[in-house]
């Protein structure tokens, strides 16, 4: 091939393209510049007035405490840090208190600057002169944040157009080196892009020739007629790569068939088998019993070349499917006793498309119908709802749209939203574990549904969740009727305590002897007749106690009639031994004072001895109690010492705070975060003060509470010590008291002893009297104790037994009456007297001492009462 002549320079491209390039650059430079110059002044100068506002209300955000609290040095040290940071905008700076005027200035402070900051002090708003240079904003401070003056500043744009000039300068300067090295860049980019692509595919066509059909071929994306010429050589190349490429292929599809993991089979047109894979060799040997029951002979190892008609009962129709392509793919299952296999038969066909043979894929389907069913009967039984990852729902049943009560929100609706999950549900079912429960499923109408089921998670062979099966039974209906049963019994319960608590009221009632308590409120139907009853068996009990109080007033009145007669004869018997027998009254009733006496001095010493062990005890707790007081008054002298620090420690944070918003303020923009952080500090020390403040008043005020109680509790034990005193002096003089009166006691029994001895010999003489007035006082008091008992019932008609007073007995002055002899009365005496003993003579002194001392009937009824 004969290289290509040199073209004439003036009919270059090259030259022609370099030439317009450096034209168009040219134009362009030249109006960006004119465009940029008018862009940029306009910039800098909205620039700096919007960098006056900012900065200016920064520093006023900082200095609401420093004009609050009238601290110029703060203030002026601020505006000079932020106007030497300035880089010459800012010129001059003020602060105008509100309360005090001017407070502290910076540079050269103009007339008409301190009037906007003033107004802008009294306006309380922000403040821009006509130029908009000058810029006053108020300063704010407290929680309410209330005016405290404002701060102005004065800024210039002399210094930052002065600079930008010099940019333009700078830029004018650098486009013209620019567009030389544009021009360069356009020569080597003609020569790279036109040249040299014409000359690589040139290069690249002989390649192909020789039969590189994997080399790079440029220019192929390109949209020129360079790009459309590489295109046309790509398909070429493409061509013939692909004759190359069929060889290839169908030795990669021989072997992808033996080493497929389907059971695929081969056979021709003629339905002779052809060729068979590993798997089929597998499939085959696994079920070579199941197999040989359906194919006489059959041998596992033996199939190539054999018919296929072989497989399959009813040959003539099944061939006429495999012969004829339009009827495949066809599929069908073979029944190997309990296992199914399937069978897909699929044509094969040359490049004309003419069918040569087909492939058969043997499949064991056994554990695929097992789970086809079951998924079926869970489909048909329960609900079920498919959820992804992240726990939201891919799909559902029928039965979850009617537990749901409609349509659910497929895509939109979340597993934990429409569940109420157990707490740790999802991690259980991200770590691969079912969750098992009885939870609530949200309906569409707001209402909850019950359901009780399982979660099962789906994990791929890396043991990462894939998505969730929620899968259940709709118990509501179960839950309500359970609910409702509940509720049922609930209420029965309900009814039998109101039952319990009214027999329980009426029966305590009679129990306490009130027998008109009836039951008026009225029971459920199932309770009445109890009510009724309880009413009637009340009414009986009153008519028969009724009846017994009747009864026992009789026996009463007949005893005391008895008892009177038995008293009169008695009496008149005893005036033969007066003068004795009041002797030995006057003497037992003299040794029971002395013992009764002895007895309630001896129970006073005790008494006292505890009081005074109780006063000791009261003194040592009232000692421990002052000690406790001393202590608290010294825990509020030391809480209230913390309370200072913390005070000090908020003044402290007051003034760091302070200070770090005026070192925010000098920083410029690159402080302006941290000035509101400290704005914030400040504002929480302030209340950390008055807190503190709040919390002294209160620890001083409880430690004068403290003080009077330590004070009162000082007086208390002084008191109780001297009350122990006095309890000691008392606890002595019983004890002496107690010890006379046992001595007392002694002697007075000796010589009671001795007349008894003497009245005994008397006594005989009217045992028999005594015997009979004791028995009709015993049955007396019989009847009285039954009278009493019948009286503890109420039955609402009055008293159930009214109680008749005892006749007195008729007096017997003793000086009336002569002594009887001792062998008189021992004479006359019945036999059965010596057998009644102490217990006859001590009634017969009980009786004496009554008829001797007439003028205090009160204390011998009260001890007969007692």
């Amino acid at each position: 091939m004969s290289a290509p002549s040199t073209p004439r320079l003036r009919r270059s491209v090259f030259l022609v393209s370099a030439a317009v390039v450096v034209a168009c650059i040219l134009a362009v430079g030249a109006t960006l510049t004119v465009m940029s110059g008018a862009t940029k002044r306009a910039s800098v100068i909205e620039t700096v007035e919007t960098r006056a506002l900012e900065v200016t209300r920064l520093i006023a955000t900082q200095s609401g405490g420093a004009l609050q609290f009238d601290k110029p040095e703060a203030l002026a040290d601020l505006l000079a840090s932020s106007i030497a940071a300035s880089d010459g905008q800012a010129l001059a700076g003020l602060g105008h208190s509100l309360a005090n005027g001017p407070a502290a200035e910076s540079g050269a402070v103009s007339p008409a600057l301190r009037e906007l900051a003033r107004s802008a002090a009294e306006a309380g708003e922000v403040a821009i002169s006509d130029d908009r240079l000058s810029v006053a904003v108020p300063a704010l401070f407290g929680q309410n944040d209330s005016v405290a003056g404002a701060v102005a500043m004065e800024w210039s744009t002399a210094a930052p157009l002065a600079a930008a000039r010099g940019q333009m300068l700078a830029q004018l300067t650098a486009a013209g080196a620019v567009t030389i090295l544009a021009t360069l860049a356009a020569m080597l980019f003609l020569r790279r892009h036109v040249s040299r692509p014409l000359v690589a595919l040139a290069g690249a066509m002989e390649r192909v020739a020789g039969g590189d059909y994997d080399g790079d071929l440029p220019a192929q994306r390109r949209g020129d007629e360079i790009g459309a010429i590489a295109a046309r050589l790509a398909e070429f190349r493409e061509g013939l790569a692909a004759a190359e490429q069929q060889k290839r292929d169908n030795a990669f599809r021989s072997a992808a068939f033996e080493a497929s993991s389907a059971a695929m089979m081969m056979i021709d047109e003629d339905l002779t088998i052809r060729y068979v894979n590993a798997q089929v060799d597998k499939l085959f040997t696994e079920h070579a019993e199941g197999f040989a029951r359906i194919i006489e002979g059959f041998d596992p190892d033996d199939v190539v070349g054999r018919h296929i008609s072989a497989f399959h009962k009813g040959s003539a129709h099944i061939e006429a499917i495999l012969n004829d392509p339009s009827r495949l793919p066809f599929e069908e299952d073979i029944a190997l006793g309990n296992n199914r296999i399937a069978l897909k038969v699929s044509s094969v066909a040359d490049e004309t498309g003419a069918h040569i043979g087909s492939v058969v894929e043997w499949t064991d389907v056994t554990q695929r119908r097992k789970t086809y069913a079951l998924n079926d009967a869970i489909e048909n039984n329960q609900i079920k709802a498919e959820f992804d990852p992240d726990g939201l729902l891919l799909a559902a049943n029928a039965h979850f749209r009617a537990a749901y009560g409609g349509e659910p929100p497929v895509g939109e609706g979340r597993l934990d939203k429409l569940f109420d999950l157990p707490a740790n549900a999802m991690d259980e079912l991200r770590g691969g574990r079912s969750v098992f429960a009885r939870v609530g499923l949200h309906r569409a109408d707001g209402s909850a549904a019950i359901v009780d089921g399982s979660f099962a998670p789906i994990m791929d062979r890396k043991h990462r969740l894939m998505g969730i099966y929620a899968m259940g039974q709709d118990v509501t209906e179960v839950e309500r009727a359970r609910e409702e049963a509940t509720a049922q019994r609930e209420a029965l319960e309900q009814r039998q305590s109101r039952v319990v608590d009214s027999l329980s009221v009426a029966l305590r009632k009679v129990s306490e002897g009130d027998l008109t308590a009836r039951i008026e409120t009225a029971f459920a139907a199932d309770y009445e007749g109890l009510r009724a009853d309880f009413n009637s068996a009340i009414d009986s009990l009153c008519s028969l106690v009724g009846s017994v109080s009747e009864m026992a007033a009789n026996v009463r009145k007949e005893a005391a009639e008895i008892s009177s007669s038995a008293d009169s004869l008695s009496q008149r018997t005893e005036r033969t031994a007066a003068t004795l027998e009041e002797t030995a009254a006057a003497l037992e009733q003299l040794t029971s004072s002395v013992s009764s006496a002895a007895e309630g001095a001896q129970r006073a010493n005790d008494v006292v001895s505890d009081a005074r062990g109780h006063a000791v005890q009261s003194g040592e707790v009232v000692r421990e109690a002052v000690a406790a007081m001393s202590a608290i008054e010294d825990s509020a002298g030391k809480i209230a010492k913390i309370i200072d620090v913390i005070e000090d420690i908020a003044f402290q944070t007051n003034l760091l705070a302070l200070n770090a918003g005026v070192e925010a303020a000098r920083a410029g923009e690159a402080g302006r975060g941290f000035a509101v952080v400290a704005s914030e500090v400040r504002a929480l020390a302030q209340r950390s003060s008055d807190a503190a403040r709040e919390i002294n008043e209160l620890i001083t005020s409880s430690g004068t509470q403290v003080q009077r109680g330590v004070d009162l509790v000082n007086r208390a034990g002084t008191a109780l010590e001297q009350i122990v005193s006095s309890v000691t002096e008392i606890s002595d003089l019983v004890a002496g008291i107690a010890s006379s009166s046992r001595e007392q006691s002694t002697g007075v029994s000796e010589i009671n002893t001795a007349v008894n001895q003497l009245d005994q010999s008397t006594q005989q003489n009217a045992a028999m009297f005594e015997e009979t007035t004791a028995a009709s006082h015993s049955l007396t008091q019989l009847a009285e104790s039954l009278n009493g008992t019948v009286a503890r019932f109420s039955t609402g008609v009055g008293s159930a037994a009214p109680q008749t007073p005892r006749p007195p007995a008729a007096p017997a002055p003793a000086k009336d009456h002569a002594p009887v002899a001792p062998h008189a009365a021992a004479e006359t005496a019945r036999p059965s007297a010596v057998r009644s003993g102490r217990a006859a003579g001590a009634a017969a002194a009980s009786t004496a001492v009554a008829e001797a001392a007439p003028e205090e009937p009160g204390l011998d009824d009260g001890w007969e009462e007692f």
